[in-house]
């Protein structure tokens, strides 16, 4: 961060009151933290376009967003981020993971536009999503927009929870591809994935919607002219490849958690198998487009006598985290078997 202090700085900068130093530092710091997240993406084998490039200038485009200025002199992205974060609350550390969180956002955007424009297939599909985002925005099922490079359902009731992880998307749009579909079948399909969910904000960046849909319409039409039924035969992949890992992530958890729970008494030795063996379908169903059951009707299916009063007290908040850690882990699994 440097030898100054980013609260203070942060907070003239939000409130238009900032110095040039204030703005020099904030810039200094971002610039620092979009080149290495920039060299560190040009290692990877997806990102060639990046390897002759200079680094250095990508990172001071990347971040130039951040510290646009209206007619005022407002910084309106730096005050969109941190409206919703109380900066008098959280410490410095906090502080700077959430500054970094916007410059990496930005850096991801920045590079997939990039890619867009030295790949005219990607432009093509992201051009493609814009449209038919115009075309769906009076969508009565979920009213939406796009802004900002974001295809968004809603504007206002997300802004504390963390963006849909690529992986997770890619994981249910795979799933409920078929060959036929066109571009506003697809995001039909993810408005759905998005509105029926709370997990997550309910916005997703149409640059890494663009290079999903390419990604999987490759493995969908791969060898189409040999008539061989790629959807289902991908579809059938894809599901073995969640239980495979899916079954691994329950295992690990119930393994690391199970035992400190019973011993802390927050968990009954007679359930554990039951809260697992539910977290295991609530996320398949989730993934696979299953039953729709909710998590009480779910575990309720092994708990016979259970009424919802007992459920909420006593079994909802331990199961919801059961979940939550059973589905990071699957996301990390997957995300290094397909990446």
């Amino acid at each position: 961060m440097g030898d100054y202090e980013l609260r203070g700085t942060l907070k003239r900068c939000i409130n238009t009151t900032y110095s040039r130093r204030d703005i020099h530092q904030l810039i200094t710091t971002c610039h620092k933290l979009a080149l290495t997240y920039v060299i560190m993406k040009s290692k990877s084998h997806k990102s060639y376009f990046l390897k002759g490039e200079c680094k250095s200038d990508l990172a001071w485009d990347y971040i130039a967003e951040i510290f646009q200025k209206d007619e005022s002199g407002n910084l309106k992205t730096l005050q969109g981020y941190f409206s919703s974060i109380d900066v008098n609350v959280l410490d410095e550390k906090d502080l700077f993971i959430e500054l970094r969180k916007l410059v990496f956002t930005k850096v991801d955007d920045g590079i997939f536009r990039y890619y867009g424009e030295k790949d005219p297939s990607l432009k093509k599909i992201i051009r493609n999503i814009k449209l038919s985002i115009g075309n769906l925005e009076h969508s009565v099922k979920a009213p939406i927009c796009y802004s900002d490079g974001f295809l968004v359902l809603d504007k206002v009731n997300d802004l504390n929870q963390a963006s849909m992880p690529e992986d997770f998307m890619r994981i249910k749009l795979c799933s409920r591809l078929e060959e036929q579909m066109l571009i506003p079948d697809i995001l039909s399909e993810v408005i759905d994935i998005l509105h029926f969910q709370d997990d997550y904000r309910k916005r997703f960046s149409i640059v890494i919607l663009a290079k999903i849909i390419r990604e999987s319409f490759v493995l969908i039409h791969d060898d189409a002219d040999n008539g061989e039924q790629k959807p289902e035969a991908h579809r059938r992949l894809l599901k073995q490849d969640i239980d495979t890992f899916l079954e691994k992530s329950v295992n690990k958890i119930k393994k690391e958690v199970a035992p400190r729970y019973i011993k802390r008494g927050k968990m009954e030795p007679d359930h554990v198998d039951i809260y697992f063996i539910t977290a295991a379908e609530i996320i398949r169903d989730d993934l696979t487009r299953g039953t729709g059951l909710s998590q009480y009707e779910r575990i309720k299916l092994h708990l016979a006598h259970l009424d919802y009063d007992q459920f909420r007290n006593k079994h909802r908040s331990i199961l919801e985290y059961m979940v939550k850690l059973i589905r990071t882990d699957l996301v990390q699994k997957l995300k290094k078997d397909w990446v």
